[in-house]
């Protein structure tokens, strides 16, 4: 079952790279930035949503105290101008992740 539902996560993602590269703008400039920069705001999100927006099991899994992970987040916020409280808001943004994980070049990233 894991393996189906991964091979269903990629086509979904394939599917949604055009319209990430239509309307990612904002998010997905800001996403290249913090990469960039060395990614500390990317992987804090991604962690925090990985871990259902468990602050305590999301630091663990990266090595920080929870307060650091909550600062990182209080950033991520303030430059992102997200609200991780709003669910459409964190689905949006977890997309916006996987996406830039996953990189750019279709041709590098054939669909499946």
């Amino acid at each position: 079952a894991g393996t189906a539902q991964a091979v269903t996560a990629l086509r979904f993602l394939d599917a949604a790279r055009p319209v990430w590269h239509e309307h990612g703008g904002a998010v997905r400039d800001l996403l290249r930035a913090d990469l960039a920069a060395g990614g500390d705001l990317v992987r804090s999100l991604a962690a925090f949503l990985d871990a259902s927006g468990d602050v305590p099991r999301a630091a663990a899994r990266l090595t920080l105290h929870p307060n650091t992970l909550r600062y990182r987040l209080r950033r991520a916020r303030e430059r992102f101008g997200i609200d991780l409280d709003d669910p459409d808001t964190r689905l949006v943004v977890a997309l916006a992740v996987r996406l830039e994980a996953t990189g750019d070049d279709s041709s590098a990233h054939p669909p499946i």
